[in-house]
């Protein structure tokens, strides 16, 4: 399998109608991944629903809310993964999941006035579904937002970026780290 990713930045009117667009075209639902403590696992029929969406509650997009992308008609499988201190974790990710994606927002820095927190939508899968979702909002994102270096980077992030504040992965890493028109703009 290879990977595949867009990486961006935006405010969440950058991506709400791309977004929406995306949800009216293939009937998909949303489930919070990563390595959860309970098996019921939060999910959702739109991202609309879910909580914090385009707004970024971590300064480390590693920390963000992922959320793996399913067509209603295909069941969830989860990994239980037995922990060393006992007790037991659930994994929701793309490994048993070929037909997904991923998808991060990120969005403004909750409590933070002047910091943009970078988000992504990927796939590791090669399965048929995974890349036409993929392939569909990554497309849907690209024709919209400017890329600048190695992110695609929406209209108001784009003057957010102007005004002089932060676009980041990880609002901790030194200025340089930073996204800045000097990246291929």
């Amino acid at each position: 399998m290879k990977s595949k990713q867009t990486m961006f930045f935006a405010a969440f009117e950058d991506f709400e109608e791309i977004l929406r667009d995306f949800e009216a075209s293939i009937d998909i639902c949303y489930y919070k991944a990563g390595l959860l403590d309970t098996e019921l696992i939060p999910v959702y029929d739109s991202l609309f629903e879910a909580p914090h969406v385009g707004i970024a509650v971590s300064g480390d997009w590693n920390r963000l809310d992922t959320y793996l992308i399913l067509r209603k008609s295909i069941p969830l499988e989860v990994r239980v993964i037995p922990q060393k201190s006992g007790g037991t974790k659930f994994a929701v990710d793309q490994m048993r999941n070929a037909t997904s994606i991923e998808l991060k927002l990120g969005g403004i820095l909750e409590g933070r006035k002047g910091v943009i927190v970078a988000g992504r939508v990927a796939t590791i899968s090669d399965d048929k579904y995974s890349l036409e979702m993929y392939g569909l909002l990554s497309r849907n994102l690209k024709k919209v937002f400017k890329r600048i270096g190695a992110f695609y980077v929406g209209r108001i992030a784009e003057e957010k970026l102007k005004e002089g504040w932060r676009l980041v992965t990880n609002e901790k890493l030194p200025k340089e780290h930073d996204l800045s028109f000097t990246e291929g703009y």
